[in-house]
Protein backbone atom coordinates (compact mmCIF):
# COMPACT_ATOMS: atom_id res chain seq x y z
CA UNK A 1 0.00 0.00 0.00
CA UNK A 2 1.46 3.29 -1.21
CA UNK A 3 -0.30 6.55 -0.35
CA UNK A 4 1.49 9.85 -1.57
CA UNK A 5 1.49 13.66 -0.39
CA UNK A 6 2.29 15.54 -3.07
CA UNK A 7 5.59 17.77 -2.45
CA UNK A 8 6.34 20.97 -4.88
CA UNK A 9 6.60 24.58 -5.07
CA UNK A 10 3.50 26.47 -2.74
CA UNK A 11 2.22 22.80 -1.11
CA UNK A 12 2.05 22.41 2.51
CA UNK A 13 2.67 18.67 3.31
CA UNK A 14 3.29 19.35 6.53
CA UNK A 15 0.72 21.22 7.67
CA UNK A 16 -1.59 18.91 9.26
CA UNK A 17 -0.92 14.58 9.63
CA UNK A 18 -3.44 14.01 6.35
CA UNK A 19 -4.38 10.86 9.06
CA UNK A 20 -0.75 9.81 9.40
CA UNK A 21 -0.88 7.81 6.08
CA UNK A 22 1.13 9.04 3.00
CA UNK A 23 4.11 6.60 2.89
CA UNK A 24 5.76 8.02 0.17
CA UNK A 25 6.81 12.11 -1.11
CA UNK A 26 5.83 12.38 -4.73
CA UNK A 27 7.78 15.32 -6.49
CA UNK A 28 9.39 16.98 -9.28
CA UNK A 29 11.71 14.10 -9.30
CA UNK A 30 9.41 11.12 -9.28
CA UNK A 31 6.28 12.10 -10.89
CA UNK A 32 5.76 9.04 -12.58
CA UNK A 33 5.71 7.20 -9.95
CA UNK A 34 2.51 8.68 -9.01
CA UNK A 35 1.06 5.53 -11.36
CA UNK A 36 1.63 3.14 -9.10
CA UNK A 37 -0.11 4.70 -5.99
CA UNK A 38 -2.77 3.10 -4.22
CA UNK A 39 -3.64 7.44 -3.06
CA UNK A 40 -2.53 10.58 -3.61
CA UNK A 41 -3.19 13.12 -1.70
CA UNK A 42 -2.79 16.77 -3.32
CA UNK A 43 -2.55 18.93 0.38
CA UNK A 44 -3.38 22.71 0.80
CA UNK A 45 -1.03 26.04 0.07
CA UNK A 46 -0.51 28.22 -2.87
CA UNK A 47 -0.25 25.57 -5.64
CA UNK A 48 -3.05 27.59 -7.42
CA UNK A 49 -1.21 30.66 -7.50
CA UNK A 50 2.21 29.71 -7.48
CA UNK A 51 1.36 27.79 -10.85
CA UNK A 52 3.64 24.79 -10.20
CA UNK A 53 1.29 21.90 -11.79
CA UNK A 54 3.36 21.96 -14.81
CA UNK A 55 2.35 19.63 -18.18
CA UNK A 56 4.63 16.90 -17.24
CA UNK A 57 2.89 16.77 -12.98
CA UNK A 58 -0.62 17.25 -15.13
CA UNK A 59 -0.72 14.26 -17.04
CA UNK A 60 0.72 11.87 -14.34
CA UNK A 61 -2.81 13.27 -12.28
CA UNK A 62 -5.05 13.35 -15.12
CA UNK A 63 -4.14 9.44 -15.93
CA UNK A 64 -4.03 7.82 -12.44
CA UNK A 65 -7.11 6.11 -12.14
CA UNK A 66 -7.15 5.84 -8.49
CA UNK A 67 -8.37 7.53 -5.48
CA UNK A 68 -7.01 11.19 -4.94
CA UNK A 69 -7.90 13.36 -2.37
CA UNK A 70 -7.59 16.81 -2.43
CA UNK A 71 -7.35 19.61 0.71
CA UNK A 72 -8.45 23.49 0.01
CA UNK A 73 -5.42 24.62 -2.18
CA UNK A 74 -5.28 20.71 -3.54
CA UNK A 75 -9.22 20.90 -4.41
CA UNK A 76 -8.98 24.09 -6.44
CA UNK A 77 -6.79 22.48 -8.83
CA UNK A 78 -9.05 19.04 -9.26
CA UNK A 79 -11.59 22.12 -9.76
CA UNK A 80 -12.47 23.96 -13.43
CA UNK A 81 -11.46 27.19 -12.42
CA UNK A 82 -10.55 29.27 -9.62
CA UNK A 83 -11.46 33.29 -9.47
CA UNK A 84 -7.94 34.57 -7.10
CA UNK A 85 -9.61 37.88 -8.27
CA UNK A 86 -10.33 38.83 -4.59
CA UNK A 87 -9.75 42.62 -4.48
CA UNK A 88 -9.94 42.73 -8.26
CA UNK A 89 -12.36 44.74 -10.06
CA UNK A 90 -12.69 41.88 -12.52
CA UNK A 91 -12.27 37.95 -12.09
CA UNK A 92 -8.53 36.99 -12.21
CA UNK A 93 -9.13 33.19 -13.50
CA UNK A 94 -6.93 30.41 -13.28
CA UNK A 95 -7.61 26.92 -15.04
CA UNK A 96 -7.48 24.06 -12.78
CA UNK A 97 -7.36 20.18 -14.18
CA UNK A 98 -11.59 19.94 -15.14
CA UNK A 99 -11.36 16.32 -12.75
CA UNK A 100 -14.27 18.04 -10.48
CA UNK A 101 -17.16 20.04 -12.12
CA UNK A 102 -16.53 22.96 -9.32
CA UNK A 103 -15.51 27.11 -9.57
CA UNK A 104 -14.18 28.77 -6.69
CA UNK A 105 -14.59 32.51 -6.34
CA UNK A 106 -13.22 34.56 -3.42
CA UNK A 107 -14.99 33.82 0.06
CA UNK A 108 -13.01 33.88 3.46
CA UNK A 109 -13.46 31.08 5.99
CA UNK A 110 -10.77 30.48 8.73
CA UNK A 111 -13.21 28.84 11.50
CA UNK A 112 -12.95 25.21 13.62
CA UNK A 113 -15.12 23.22 11.82
CA UNK A 114 -17.36 20.34 12.30
CA UNK A 115 -17.90 19.18 8.88
CA UNK A 116 -20.14 16.06 7.88
CA UNK A 117 -20.62 13.74 4.79
CA UNK A 118 -22.92 14.08 2.19
CA UNK A 119 -22.76 10.80 0.44
CA UNK A 120 -21.28 7.43 0.61
CA UNK A 121 -17.62 7.21 0.11
CA UNK A 122 -14.29 5.68 1.01
CA UNK A 123 -14.08 8.14 3.73
CA UNK A 124 -17.03 6.80 5.46
CA UNK A 125 -20.74 6.85 5.27
CA UNK A 126 -23.16 9.92 4.16
CA UNK A 127 -23.75 11.61 7.76
CA UNK A 128 -20.58 10.84 8.99
CA UNK A 129 -19.39 14.32 11.46
CA UNK A 130 -15.56 14.89 11.40
CA UNK A 131 -14.05 18.08 13.06
CA UNK A 132 -11.16 19.94 11.59
CA UNK A 133 -10.61 23.86 10.22
CA UNK A 134 -11.15 26.20 7.65
CA UNK A 135 -8.10 28.79 6.10
CA UNK A 136 -8.83 30.09 3.06
CA UNK A 137 -9.43 33.13 0.56
CA UNK A 138 -11.47 31.19 -2.17
CA UNK A 139 -13.90 29.14 0.03
CA UNK A 140 -17.14 30.04 -2.47
CA UNK A 141 -18.21 26.97 -4.06
CA UNK A 142 -20.25 26.22 -7.31
CA UNK A 143 -21.05 22.85 -8.60
CA UNK A 144 -21.61 22.92 -12.65
CA UNK A 145 -22.62 19.44 -13.41
CA UNK A 146 -24.56 16.64 -11.71
CA UNK A 147 -21.57 14.29 -12.55
CA UNK A 148 -19.76 16.00 -9.12
CA UNK A 149 -21.68 15.85 -5.95
CA UNK A 150 -21.42 17.81 -3.03
CA UNK A 151 -18.91 15.63 -0.76
CA UNK A 152 -19.05 17.57 2.51
CA UNK A 153 -20.60 20.79 4.31
CA UNK A 154 -19.11 22.29 6.74
CA UNK A 155 -20.86 24.12 10.09
CA UNK A 156 -19.41 28.03 9.99
CA UNK A 157 -19.71 30.95 12.37
CA UNK A 158 -17.91 33.58 10.28
CA UNK A 159 -17.70 34.25 6.81
CA UNK A 160 -15.47 37.31 5.22
CA UNK A 161 -14.82 38.32 8.45
CA UNK A 162 -18.16 38.47 9.74
CA UNK A 163 -19.85 36.58 12.49
CA UNK A 164 -23.13 34.49 11.40
CA UNK A 165 -26.30 35.04 13.09
CA UNK A 166 -26.79 31.34 13.84
CA UNK A 167 -23.88 28.46 12.66
CA UNK A 168 -24.44 28.19 8.81
CA UNK A 169 -24.00 24.97 6.84
CA UNK A 170 -21.58 25.51 3.62
CA UNK A 171 -20.66 23.70 0.74
CA UNK A 172 -17.34 22.71 1.60
CA UNK A 173 -16.07 19.75 -0.61
CA UNK A 174 -17.01 17.70 -4.22
CA UNK A 175 -17.02 14.76 -5.35
CA UNK A 176 -16.64 12.69 -8.33
CA UNK A 177 -16.04 8.81 -8.65
CA UNK A 178 -12.48 8.57 -7.13
CA UNK A 179 -11.63 11.70 -7.19
CA UNK A 180 -12.29 13.71 -3.90
CA UNK A 181 -11.68 17.49 -2.62
CA UNK A 182 -12.74 19.38 0.71
CA UNK A 183 -12.10 22.71 1.99
CA UNK A 184 -11.48 20.90 6.03
CA UNK A 185 -8.08 20.56 6.66
CA UNK A 186 -7.22 18.49 9.44
CA UNK A 187 -10.14 16.45 8.01
CA UNK A 188 -8.10 12.90 7.46
CA UNK A 189 -6.72 13.55 11.21
CA UNK A 190 -9.90 12.05 12.72
CA UNK A 191 -9.41 8.63 13.58
CA UNK A 192 -12.49 7.30 12.73
CA UNK A 193 -12.25 9.08 9.11
CA UNK A 194 -8.79 7.77 8.81
CA UNK A 195 -10.15 4.28 9.99
CA UNK A 196 -12.72 4.17 6.91
CA UNK A 197 -10.00 4.85 4.37
CA UNK A 198 -8.25 1.82 5.67
CA UNK A 199 -11.43 -0.67 6.27
CA UNK A 200 -12.11 0.58 2.25
CA UNK A 201 -9.12 0.05 1.01
CA UNK A 202 -8.58 -3.01 2.68
CA UNK A 203 -6.10 -2.96 4.92
CA UNK A 204 -5.17 -5.31 7.57
CA UNK A 205 -3.58 -4.43 10.91
CA UNK A 206 -0.07 -5.87 10.14
CA UNK A 207 -0.25 -3.46 7.12
CA UNK A 208 -1.90 -0.22 9.14
CA UNK A 209 1.11 -0.73 11.36
CA UNK A 210 3.71 -0.97 8.34
CA UNK A 211 1.71 2.32 6.87
CA UNK A 212 1.86 4.42 10.28
CA UNK A 213 6.15 3.59 10.39
CA UNK A 214 6.33 4.49 6.88
CA UNK A 215 4.88 7.91 7.86
CA UNK A 216 6.98 8.75 10.62
CA UNK A 217 9.99 8.34 8.22
CA UNK A 218 7.52 10.60 5.38
CA UNK A 219 7.26 13.25 7.69
CA UNK A 220 11.35 13.30 8.84
CA UNK A 221 11.89 13.75 5.19
CA UNK A 222 9.61 16.37 5.01
CA UNK A 223 11.02 17.94 7.84
CA UNK A 224 14.45 17.64 6.10
CA UNK A 225 13.38 18.94 2.99
CA UNK A 226 12.08 22.43 4.74
CA UNK A 227 15.32 22.98 5.58
CA UNK A 228 16.59 24.28 2.50
CA UNK A 229 14.00 27.35 3.70
CA UNK A 230 15.91 28.05 7.09
CA UNK A 231 18.65 30.61 6.61
CA UNK A 232 20.31 30.28 10.59
CA UNK A 233 22.88 32.48 9.83
CA UNK A 234 22.32 35.44 10.55
CA UNK A 235 23.81 36.50 13.64
CA UNK A 236 21.84 39.85 14.27
CA UNK A 237 18.88 37.92 16.04
CA UNK A 238 19.91 36.91 19.63
CA UNK A 239 20.04 32.78 18.72
CA UNK A 240 21.30 31.52 21.92
CA UNK A 241 19.29 29.12 24.39
CA UNK A 242 19.26 27.87 27.44
CA UNK A 243 17.99 24.44 28.64
CA UNK A 244 14.12 25.12 29.84
CA UNK A 245 14.53 28.72 28.42
CA UNK A 246 12.07 30.34 25.80
CA UNK A 247 12.33 33.19 23.95
CA UNK A 248 9.51 34.94 22.31
CA UNK A 249 8.08 38.65 21.09
CA UNK A 250 4.48 39.58 20.54
CA UNK A 251 4.71 42.02 16.96
CA UNK A 252 1.62 44.41 17.88
CA UNK A 253 1.38 47.44 14.71
CA UNK A 254 0.04 50.41 14.55
CA UNK A 255 -2.31 49.85 12.08
CA UNK A 256 -3.02 47.02 9.31
CA UNK A 257 -0.76 46.56 6.28
CA UNK A 258 2.03 47.39 8.44
CA UNK A 259 4.13 44.49 6.98
CA UNK A 260 3.50 42.10 10.46
CA UNK A 261 3.49 38.86 8.35
CA UNK A 262 5.77 39.43 6.48
CA UNK A 263 8.54 40.42 9.51
CA UNK A 264 6.92 37.12 11.45
CA UNK A 265 8.31 34.95 8.16
CA UNK A 266 11.72 36.78 7.87
CA UNK A 267 12.13 35.96 11.78
CA UNK A 268 10.85 32.92 11.71
CA UNK A 269 13.57 31.65 8.73
CA UNK A 270 16.41 32.84 10.80
CA UNK A 271 15.99 30.95 14.13
CA UNK A 272 17.83 28.03 14.91
CA UNK A 273 15.30 25.43 16.78
CA UNK A 274 11.68 24.88 17.13
CA UNK A 275 9.43 27.33 16.63
CA UNK A 276 5.76 28.13 17.64
CA UNK A 277 4.15 30.75 15.43
CA UNK A 278 0.87 32.12 16.80
CA UNK A 279 -2.05 34.98 15.15
CA UNK A 280 -3.91 37.06 17.72
CA UNK A 281 -7.83 36.38 16.57
CA UNK A 282 -9.05 34.18 14.14
CA UNK A 283 -6.97 35.35 11.12
CA UNK A 284 -4.70 31.96 10.56
CA UNK A 285 -3.61 32.71 7.14
CA UNK A 286 -1.22 35.16 8.03
CA UNK A 287 1.16 33.05 9.67
CA UNK A 288 0.75 30.57 6.89
CA UNK A 289 4.08 31.43 4.90
CA UNK A 290 5.82 31.28 8.36
CA UNK A 291 4.44 27.40 8.59
CA UNK A 292 5.60 26.59 5.19
CA UNK A 293 9.47 27.82 5.77
CA UNK A 294 9.40 26.24 8.72
CA UNK A 295 7.29 22.90 7.61
CA UNK A 296 5.31 22.93 11.12
CA UNK A 297 1.57 21.97 11.03
CA UNK A 298 -1.29 24.69 12.28
CA UNK A 299 -2.43 23.86 15.50
CA UNK A 300 -5.35 24.73 17.73
CA UNK A 301 -2.83 26.99 19.26
CA UNK A 302 -2.05 28.69 16.59
CA UNK A 303 -4.78 31.22 17.36
CA UNK A 304 -5.39 32.82 20.09
CA UNK A 305 -8.49 34.06 21.10
CA UNK A 306 -9.84 38.13 20.95
CA UNK A 307 -13.17 37.72 22.92
CA UNK A 308 -15.13 35.19 21.22
CA UNK A 309 -12.88 35.00 18.18
CA UNK A 310 -10.15 32.52 17.58
CA UNK A 311 -9.19 29.11 18.27
CA UNK A 312 -7.74 29.17 21.96
CA UNK A 313 -7.80 30.97 25.02
CA UNK A 314 -5.06 32.85 26.63
CA UNK A 315 -5.03 30.17 29.55
CA UNK A 316 -5.06 27.46 27.55
CA UNK A 317 -2.14 28.65 25.41
CA UNK A 318 -0.14 29.48 28.25
CA UNK A 319 -0.92 25.74 29.87
CA UNK A 320 0.04 24.50 26.05
CA UNK A 321 3.93 26.71 26.57
CA UNK A 322 4.63 25.27 29.57
CA UNK A 323 4.27 21.90 28.91
CA UNK A 324 6.18 22.27 25.34
CA UNK A 325 9.79 22.29 23.68
CA UNK A 326 9.76 24.89 22.11
CA UNK A 327 12.41 27.48 21.38
CA UNK A 328 10.83 30.08 20.34
CA UNK A 329 7.72 31.70 20.07
CA UNK A 330 6.75 34.36 17.85
CA UNK A 331 3.05 35.58 17.68
CA UNK A 332 1.17 38.13 15.23
CA UNK A 333 -1.15 40.98 16.23
CA UNK A 334 -4.10 41.35 14.61
CA UNK A 335 -4.61 44.77 12.99
CA UNK A 336 -3.87 47.66 15.26
CA UNK A 337 -2.63 46.96 19.06
CA UNK A 338 -5.94 48.84 19.83
CA UNK A 339 -8.43 47.89 17.30
CA UNK A 340 -11.97 46.70 18.68
CA UNK A 341 -10.37 47.60 22.38
CA UNK A 342 -13.14 49.83 22.65
CA UNK A 343 -15.78 47.36 22.10
CA UNK A 344 -15.57 44.67 24.28
CA UNK A 345 -12.82 43.56 27.00
CA UNK A 346 -10.17 41.73 26.05
CA UNK A 347 -11.00 42.84 22.36
CA UNK A 348 -7.76 43.60 21.38
CA UNK A 349 -4.07 42.44 20.57
CA UNK A 350 -2.77 44.93 22.98
CA UNK A 351 -4.97 43.41 25.88
CA UNK A 352 -4.16 39.98 24.80
CA UNK A 353 -0.15 41.12 24.79
CA UNK A 354 -0.75 41.80 28.19
CA UNK A 355 -2.29 38.68 29.55
CA UNK A 356 0.24 36.97 28.14
CA UNK A 357 3.05 38.71 29.07
CA UNK A 358 5.18 38.74 26.35
CA UNK A 359 7.84 41.39 25.22
CA UNK A 360 6.21 43.54 22.77
CA UNK A 361 7.26 45.46 19.10
CA UNK A 362 5.60 47.78 17.82
CA UNK A 363 5.39 47.95 14.40
CA UNK A 364 4.70 51.05 11.82
CA UNK A 365 5.30 50.86 8.51
CA UNK A 366 6.74 54.23 6.84
CA UNK A 367 5.08 54.01 3.78
CA UNK A 368 2.17 56.02 4.33
CA UNK A 369 2.65 59.06 7.15
CA UNK A 370 6.55 58.66 6.32
CA UNK A 371 9.27 57.63 8.55
CA UNK A 372 9.14 61.08 10.82
CA UNK A 373 5.15 59.93 11.21
CA UNK A 374 5.70 56.45 11.91
CA UNK A 375 8.39 57.16 14.74
CA UNK A 376 5.86 59.60 16.13
CA UNK A 377 2.82 56.96 15.92
CA UNK A 378 4.82 54.36 17.28
CA UNK A 379 5.88 56.83 20.51
CA UNK A 380 1.97 57.24 20.88
CA UNK A 381 1.25 53.50 20.77
CA UNK A 382 4.42 52.54 22.52
CA UNK A 383 3.45 55.35 25.25
CA UNK A 384 0.07 54.17 25.65
CA UNK A 385 0.87 49.86 25.72
CA UNK A 386 3.68 51.01 28.64
CA UNK A 387 0.39 52.86 30.74
CA UNK A 388 -1.42 49.33 30.23
CA UNK A 389 1.40 47.69 31.79
CA UNK A 390 2.70 45.40 28.61
CA UNK A 391 6.14 44.84 28.41
CA UNK A 392 7.06 46.51 25.47
CA UNK A 393 10.81 46.25 24.16
CA UNK A 394 10.86 48.57 21.19
CA UNK A 395 9.83 49.58 18.09
CA UNK A 396 10.32 48.11 14.72
CA UNK A 397 9.93 50.87 11.36
CA UNK A 398 9.17 48.41 8.62
CA UNK A 399 9.18 49.42 4.85
CA UNK A 400 12.02 52.23 5.62
CA UNK A 401 13.28 53.91 1.95
CA UNK A 402 15.50 56.35 3.53
CA UNK A 403 18.44 55.30 6.55
CA UNK A 404 19.56 58.67 6.77
CA UNK A 405 16.26 59.99 7.64
CA UNK A 406 15.52 56.60 10.15
CA UNK A 407 19.09 57.31 11.72
CA UNK A 408 17.98 60.83 12.92
CA UNK A 409 14.96 59.45 14.17
CA UNK A 410 17.50 56.25 16.17
CA UNK A 411 19.44 58.93 17.72
CA UNK A 412 16.09 60.42 19.43
CA UNK A 413 15.08 56.76 20.25
CA UNK A 414 18.71 55.62 21.79
CA UNK A 415 18.62 59.45 23.89
CA UNK A 416 15.24 58.96 25.42
CA UNK A 417 16.23 54.71 26.05
CA UNK A 418 13.95 53.67 23.49
CA UNK A 419 15.14 50.65 21.17
CA UNK A 420 14.17 51.78 17.37
CA UNK A 421 14.68 49.25 14.49
CA UNK A 422 14.43 50.02 10.67
CA UNK A 423 14.27 47.59 8.30
CA UNK A 424 14.45 48.07 4.56
CA UNK A 425 11.31 47.99 2.40
CA UNK A 426 11.32 45.22 0.44
CA UNK A 427 9.77 44.77 -3.19
CA UNK A 428 6.80 43.04 -2.80
CA UNK A 429 3.92 45.41 -3.76
CA UNK A 430 2.19 43.73 -6.26
CA UNK A 431 -0.88 40.94 -6.26
CA UNK A 432 0.39 37.26 -5.36
CA UNK A 433 2.78 38.51 -2.83
CA UNK A 434 -0.17 39.84 -0.72
CA UNK A 435 -0.95 37.92 2.20
CA UNK A 436 -4.99 39.23 1.95
CA UNK A 437 -4.75 38.54 -1.91
CA UNK A 438 -3.22 35.74 -3.47
CA UNK A 439 -0.12 34.39 -2.35
CA UNK A 440 3.17 32.48 -3.77
CA UNK A 441 4.29 31.34 -0.47
CA UNK A 442 7.83 30.39 -2.31
CA UNK A 443 8.23 33.86 -3.14
CA UNK A 444 6.71 35.67 -0.51
CA UNK A 445 9.30 33.36 1.89
CA UNK A 446 12.48 34.03 -0.32
CA UNK A 447 11.73 37.90 -0.40
CA UNK A 448 11.37 37.53 3.71
CA UNK A 449 14.28 35.41 4.15
CA UNK A 450 16.53 38.33 2.26
CA UNK A 451 15.64 41.34 4.88
CA UNK A 452 18.45 41.96 7.38
CA UNK A 453 17.32 42.22 11.08
CA UNK A 454 19.10 43.56 13.87
CA UNK A 455 16.60 42.25 16.73
CA UNK A 456 16.98 40.65 20.24
CA UNK A 457 14.35 37.88 20.92
CA UNK A 458 14.08 38.09 24.92
CA UNK A 459 13.91 35.25 27.37
CA UNK A 460 10.01 34.69 28.17
CA UNK A 461 8.19 33.10 31.80
CA UNK A 462 5.36 31.25 30.85
CA UNK A 463 3.32 31.92 33.92
CA UNK A 464 -0.96 31.34 33.89
CA UNK A 465 -2.68 34.24 32.98
CA UNK A 466 -2.75 35.67 36.54
CA UNK A 467 -3.48 39.64 35.97
CA UNK A 468 -6.68 40.96 34.94
CA UNK A 469 -7.19 44.27 32.74
CA UNK A 470 -9.17 46.89 33.65
CA UNK A 471 -11.45 48.20 30.79
CA UNK A 472 -9.96 50.23 27.84
CA UNK A 473 -11.61 53.12 28.31
CA UNK A 474 -9.88 53.56 31.27
CA UNK A 475 -6.59 52.94 30.51
CA UNK A 476 -7.22 55.56 27.29
CA UNK A 477 -8.49 57.69 30.02
CA UNK A 478 -5.59 57.60 32.00
CA UNK A 479 -3.41 57.81 29.49
CA UNK A 480 -4.69 60.80 27.89
CA UNK A 481 -5.18 62.96 31.16
CA UNK A 482 -1.23 62.46 31.33
CA UNK A 483 -0.57 63.59 27.68
CA UNK A 484 -2.92 66.59 28.47
CA UNK A 485 -0.74 67.33 31.48
CA UNK A 486 2.44 67.80 29.22
CA UNK A 487 0.39 69.96 26.70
Amino acid sequence: MEIGILDIKGSLPCFENFGNLPTKIIDENNIKDIKDLDMLIIPGGSIVESKSINENLKKEIMDFDEYIIGICSGFQILSEKVDIGRKSPVPIIRDGLGLLNVEFSPLICTDRVKATLKIDSILGKKGTIGEGFHCHTYGDIKITDKKTKPFTTSEVKKLNYKMQKTCKNIISGAICGKVIGTMVHGFLDNEHIRNNILDNLKVDEEERKKIFEKNKEVMKKLKLKGLKFRNNTNKNITNTKNEKEIRGIILLATGSESGKTFLTTAISSKLDGKVLVSKIGPDVRDIVPALYLLREPMLKYSSIKIGDRGWCEVSEYLNYLKNSNYDYIIIEGVMGAFTGALNKKNYSGSEIAKLLNFPVYVVSACNKSGIEGAFVESLAYYSLLKEMGVKVEGIILNKVYNFDVFEKVKKIGDEIGIKVIGIRKAEMEKRGLIPEVEIDYEEFCKLAMELDIKLEIPKVEIKDKNEKNKNFEDYLEEWSKKIKNIT
